[in-house]
């Protein structure tokens, strides 16, 4: 998609994830600031703050899962593809379909997992703060669900087509194998 000016504009797979990687960050910098802040009141002032391991763990979680399925759509994790790389491109194309295939089929097992535990968890509160681990949960299935959104907008676009989206991977290759 381009706008009047030819400029490409982003797809609500981009837009999506960096809404994502925004929300992750700040969720990172309420983590630091929480443990920096409980490191002040124990060591400066020798106070307590039983609520900010709670906190911090909590906004692990949705940092992580977040920012986890931000780096996934936008197509950032980790891949060892050197075998990939060595065959013909349209085999590639549909060997990197099934890849996704069983990725799509992993996050749906994590997803339902963490939905399941939801409810197992509901009335199970955290000590100081005395939420449930639902909203802990959440983060996980919130996480994983968009992971499969993603997933499934590029599988999408795979199956049309192939040769051109695994072509726009080999071009941004950081490393070489030869």
């Amino acid at each position: 998609m381009s706008d009047a000016d030819g400029r490409r504009r982003p797809s609500l797979v981009t837009r999506g994830a960096g809404i994502l990687e925004s929300v992750a960050m700040v969720l990172m910098v309420a983590l630091v600031l929480s443990i920096f802040y409980s490191v002040v009141a124990r060591e400066v002032f020798k106070l307590s703050v039983p609520w900010a391991e709670e906190v911090a763990a909590g906004l692990l979680a949705w940092s992580v899962m977040l920012g986890a399925a931000a780096a996934w759509g936008q197509r950032r994790h980790i891949v060892i593809d050197v075998l990939l790389r060595r065959i013909a491109l349209g085999a590639r194309v549909w060997i990197s379909v099934v890849i996704e295939c069983g990725a799509l089929l992993l996050f749906y097992v994590i997803a339902r997992g963490a939905y399941l535990m939801m409810f197992a968890s509901a009335n199970n509160t955290t000590t100081a703060l005395g939420i449930s681990f639902t909203w802990l949960y959440l983060a996980l299935l919130i996480g994983t669900v968009a992971m499969i959104l993603f997933s499934l907008a590029y599988l999408v676009s795979l199956i049309r087509n192939g040769k051109a989206v695994i072509g726009q991977t080999e071009t941004k290759s950081e490393w070489t194998t030869s």
